[in-house]
């Protein structure tokens, strides 16, 4: 207070060097005192005394980040899925580790770099605008248990694992060894076989959402489909617009059979799996056991019985194609006869 410069001067008075140090350096003492212990300080230097160090603490910024976190932008039709890990440091900036994986091949690319906080933000809007679903948070744990999978993959299908995949590993690494809980496991546990049943009818509709919006059958399926209508009904038939309808119909529910097999029925309900996590996130509970549940009526289809051709969305994959060609076509469909 007021009689600081006093006690500054009384210290002074007697030498004591230790104490008028720690108050010109205390941030607890008000401005006057400090000032006046500054001075009496520069007094005490002229007589040639020794002014005392007061030890400082240095604070080392963290190496390791603050927070580690994980995200997934769910599957396109390929099976091709996105995973981020970053880590925020002390002085707010990221580290970002993307690795891209896909479903019976492994990890197709990884990098790793800094970034800024907008920057990431920036990063994520781009994917919200280029694919309709932003990147969405999940375990570290699972995300690199995925990661290690694919990376296990790369060895049984001979894709080399990308040079970038290096520089990723303080990020992507420890793996854990045991398969961590999926994303929505939950939902999964709490599935009917009479809510399985009750979302087959409407199942076309998951196509409207983004995350199954692009998803098309192989190219090759989708020629064979027309390849097939004309030559069921060559060139005079194909001048009958009711014969051409009835045989796309026909030859589009054949087609569904023929291409999802078991084993592509399989790789389809995983896909659907990761899109779920997407699709909880994005519309809550109800959709993504509805996704869900389309999932395991499609693992369970079978040719004789609940073929794949019954389930609308997996029907809805060509005629999705057949538009896509017609409207490349100027509206019309080109059957080679």
């Amino acid at each position: 207070g007021d009689a600081a410069p006093a006690l500054v001067d009384a210290w002074l008075g007697a030498s004591n060097a230790e104490a008028i140090a720690a108050a010109a350096e205390s941030e607890e003492a008000s401005g006057t005192a400090r000032k006046a212990a500054r001075r009496a300080l520069n007094v005490l230097k002229s007589r040639g005394a020794a002014i005392p160090t007061r030890p400082r603490v240095v604070r080392l910024a963290e190496e390791r980040a603050e927070v580690v976190e994980a995200t997934l932008i769910p599957p396109d039709s390929s099976g091709t899925e996105a995973i981020a890990i970053t880590s925020r440091d002390t002085s707010g900036r990221y580290r970002i580790a993307e690795v891209i994986v896909r479903e019976g091949v492994g990890v197709v690319h990884a990098g790793a770099g800094w970034l800024s906080g907008s920057q990431l933000k920036e990063g994520r809007a781009r994917a919200q605008d280029n694919l309709g679903t932003a990147p969405v948070p999940v375990s570290l744990e699972w995300a690199r248990h995925r990661i290690a999978l694919a990376r296990r993959q790369n060895a049984a299908s001979g894709q080399v694992l990308p040079l970038g995949l290096e520089g990723c590993r303080d990020l992507i690494d420890p793996a854990p060894e045991a398969e961590p809980r999926h994303p929505v496991a939950d939902l999964e546990e709490s599935l009917t076989d009479e809510q399985v049943a009750s979302h087959i009818a409407g199942s076309a509709s998951l196509h409207d959402e983004p995350e199954f919006r692009h998803w098309l059958p192989a190219r090759q399926a989708l020629d064979e489909l027309l390849q097939k209508v004309g030559q069921r009904l060559g060139a005079a038939g194909m001048r009958d617009p009711a014969l051409v309808n009835t045989a796309l119909r026909e030859e589009l529910e054949l087609a569904t059979d023929r291409f999802f097999s078991p084993e592509v029925r399989g790789q389809l309900a995983t896909r659907i799996r990761s899109s779920a996590v997407s699709l909880r996130a994005r519309r809550g509970d109800a959709a993504a056991t509805a996704a869900l549940a389309v999932a395991r009526a499609i693992k369970a289809a079978g040719l004789i019985t609940s073929p794949p051709r019954e389930i609308p969305f997996l029907a809805a994959f060509f005629q999705k194609a057949l538009g896509v060609l017609a409207q490349q076509g100027g509206g019309q469909l080109r059957v080679p006869v």
